[in-house]
């Protein structure tokens, strides 16, 4: 049953590196490209991720991201909470 939890989950991360393009590609559409290029260069350091999903809340009205900031919002909260379900179902150990 945890790897349910676990499998949607990870369905949810998937949903959130697509938001995550998207607004890279929205970040660039309106003549945003330093940010767009900090947050690429910086995702391999752990933090664009972080840089681009604040940036996007703060230009979702410029960016008309508003939905897709909702969604990619929803799609972290849920991994979050998908992924502690699984954890406990699965008493913090995964099956052989």
């Amino acid at each position: 049953m945890a790897f349910l939890f676990l499998g949607l989950a990870g369905i949810l991360g998937i949903v959130s590196l697509v938001c995550f393009i998207l607004i890279i590609v929205k970040m660039f559409q309106n003549d945003d490209s330093t940010l767009g290029i900090i947050c690429i260069v910086t995702i391999f350091c752990g933090i664009g991720g972080l840089i681009a999903f604040v940036m996007g809340w703060i230009n979702a009205g410029k960016y008309n991201a508003s939905q897709l900031m909702l969604i990619w919002t929803g799609a972290i909260v849920g991994s979050v909470v998908l992924n502690i379900i699984g954890s406990a179902l699965g008493g913090g150990e995964l099956a052989p």
